[in-house]
């Protein structure tokens, strides 16, 4: 029961990392405040939290934020021009060699570096400037969830010191341990949607704007979990071309959020019934989930920028949830181990 005794622990996890955290974020805060560019550098879980902390950073902290290709570093020989930026690496275990590398070969050029991670003592902590915790305690489930909540918000609590050191409002956090402690309740309501997913070999998952992050975490979880060919695309990106791949019962995975994309998601859930497709829903918005085939409806007020991490733990749940359905192991999930290494 280890990976359901995780999801059930993040409320606890975040709300640590809201107590404790703060003093790492103020002494980075200059520093990444002065940057005239962010570069994030991860894999695999922590590049899907990557991708969220890019939307943090740019809209509240206002600062270009792009994503490194480690290849080019490690493989290439090529490491672009760092100066004059921050880099920040993030890994739950500190110990792929490609994260380190490039956090590395940023500092060597000038640039403030920062690991983001659950190991003080890693490969990653040793090769930056500065260390934020995680703080998790020991993660032993192969599948990342709560180093996942986590990662996404030590990048808030960042990105809104950052905020505040250049002078802006920074982010409220209010409301998220709340809302991820309702999203780690709803393991029945996950069940059932697994249920109406049902045993399909593909799965469409789709999000927009901050969600996009929570669509790309949720699909990993269900590849990994259940090894199911779940295929994540921004909505946006999606109706340039892919949408064409739905057909009459295609199960659409959508991640929506009260907010900026809201409309889009409604018009979303419109479009793939039209062509015949089943939309579920993880949703913090009534529309959207009377719209829906089935939900699960978070009632938790969070703001728009937070509710993808409260929508993730559901997803979590969801992902279990099909994996179970279909015979496998979420505990076990196929051919993967805790830490990968990459060069």
């Amino acid at each position: 029961m280890t990976l359901r005794s995780e999801i059930a622990e993040q409320p606890k996890v975040l709300q640590r990392l809201l107590d404790e955290g703060w003093p790492e974020a103020k002494a980075a805060q200059k520093a990444l405040a002065k940057a005239q560019h962010l570069t994030l550098v991860a894999r695999g879980s922590s590049d899907n939290a990557a991708t969220y902390g890019k939307y943090l950073f740019e809209s509240v902290a206002g600062i270009v934020t792009a994503s490194a290709a480690p290849s080019l570093v490690t493989r290439y020989d090529a490491a672009p021009r760092f100066a004059g930026g921050a880099v920040i690496g993030i890994s739950q275990s500190g110990s792929s060699p490609d994260v380190a590398a490039v956090v590395k070969a940023a500092r060597s050029d000038g640039a403030f570096t920062l690991a983001l991670t659950n190991a003080p003592r890693s490969a990653l902590a040793r090769a930056a400037d500065a260390t934020f915790l995680l703080r998790c305690g020991r993660e032993r489930a192969v599948a990342a969830t709560k180093t996942y909540t986590a990662s996404c918000l030590a990048l808030a609590i960042l990105a809104s010191a950052t905020a505040q050191a250049r002078g802006g409002s920074g982010l409220s956090l209010a409301g998220i341990v709340d809302a991820v402690r309702e999203a780690a309740s709803r393991e029945d309501d996950a069940r059932r949607l697994a249920r109406r997913i049902g045993k399909g070999e593909r799965l469409v998952v789709l999000g927009r704007g901050y969600d996009y992050a929570a669509a790309l975490e949720g699909a990993l979880k269900i590849k990994e979990l259940a090894r199911v060919w779940a295929e994540p695309y921004s909505s946006a990106d999606f109706a340039h071309g892919p949408r064409t791949l739905l057909e009459r019962g295609t199960p659409v995975l959508l991640f929506a959020s009260i907010g900026a994309t809201l409309g889009e998601a409604r018009r979303t859930v419109r479009e793939a019934h039209a062509r015949g497709a089943r939309v579920y829903a993880i949703t913090n918005d009534e529309g959207i989930a009377e719209k829906s085939d089935d939900a699960v409806l978070l009632e938790s007020a969070v703001s728009e920028a937070l509710s993808p991490i409260s929508l993730a733990v559901v997803a979590q749940h969801v992902a279990a949830s099909v994996a179970r359905q279909r015979g496998r192991d979420p505990e076990r999930p196929a051919g993967l181990s805790k830490v990968t290494r990459t060069l």
